[in-house]
């Protein structure tokens, strides 16, 4: 089997599970910043520096110095160094920061747009009044303002699990129990027929991101295409957002769903792959499943 194959099958389904949770977790993995803890394995015949050193030196006696080692004795240099040091660190990190607030901006400014018209959209369809349509654009403005911080924190490695989860973007939950307080009649009526629409919108969205890393098995064939869509079209109608976690999931139990979820997956296929080809499946989703223990922030 092409050894490429199994990336493109972990980052067809990255992209897909579980309603946009795990392409954050993706985007954490690859952006993670510099202050991860993050063991970096050494190669296989190489012994970690640290461990090395102590080796050699285990056995022999200290060394007497007969340098000079008062702090103000030949330490000019030595200072001069670790202040320039220090400034690029600090030049450094103000040119991070300064890129993170522009990128910041650039997506606020984007998703002000979105909150605007999306409240002018519904509004019109729902009838809303003027107060209604000001706090409908509250709500959705709350809701942006969530997910983008929740989903800076990841990019930059200081998310917690409760970021992780603020970070879904497809999660509606909270807006639509406001909703339902907020209208009556027809327009919670009409309110309910758009929920609907836009959940059916998120189940196959994410159903196609999921086949992405099924097409990639070699010699699938458009019957097991169908099959396989009917498949994950209902495993993330089972996976709505709002519903598989709250403000007080554990790490473990956060890790538990995901796995249930990519167990799921590999069932599915069971009855629609040949051997070889749940096989390669496979492949990707294990290959995800162990990306992801280093990819959710410990608590």
């Amino acid at each position: 089997m092409n050894e490429s194959r199994p990336s493109k099958l972990i980052f067809g389904f990255v992209i897909g599970t579980l309603a946009g949770v795990v392409a954050i977790l993706f985007a954490q993995y690859v952006f993670k910043g510099d202050d991860s803890k993050e063991v970096v394995k050494a190669p296989v015949n190489q012994e970690p520096q640290a461990v090395s050193d102590k080796k050699n030196n285990s056995n022999k006696p200290p060394k007497l110095s007969l340098v000079d080692t008062r702090p103000d004795k030949g330490s000019s240099s030595s200072k001069s160094s670790k202040d320039s040091e220090d400034d690029d660190k600090d030049k450094e990190d103000d040119e991070s920061k300064a890129a993170w607030e522009a990128l910041k901006a650039l997506g606020d400014a984007k998703a002000e747009e979105e909150v605007k018209q999306q409240t002018e959209e519904l509004a019109s369809r729902l009838k809303l009044t003027p107060a209604q349509k000001e706090t409908l654009q509250g709500l959705l403005s709350d809701k942006v303002a969530r997910n983008s911080t929740a989903g800076l924190k990841f990019l930059t490695g200081k998310a917690t699990v409760a970021d992780m989860i603020a970070s879904d973007e497809k999660d509606y939950s909270k807006i639509d129990e406001e909703m339902r307080e907020l209208l009556s009649g027809e327009q919670l009526e009409e309110y309910e027929a758009y929920a609907e629409e836009r959940e059916v919108e998120r189940i196959e969205g994410k159903a196609k991101e999921d086949l992405g890393g099924i097409e990639q098995i070699p010699g699938i064939t458009e019957e097991q295409m169908r099959e396989a869509w009917d498949a994950l079209i209902e495993i993330n109608a089972k996976e709505k957002p709002g519903t598989l976690f709250n403000e007080n999931t554990t790490r473990d139990e956060f890790i538990g769903v995901l796995d249930d979820a990519l167990d799921d997956r590999v069932e599915s296929m069971r009855s629609i792959l040949t051997e070889e080809q749940l096989g390669a499946y496979q492949i990707g989703i294990e290959g995800f499943r162990k990306l992801i223990s280093g990819m959710v922030p410990k608590e």
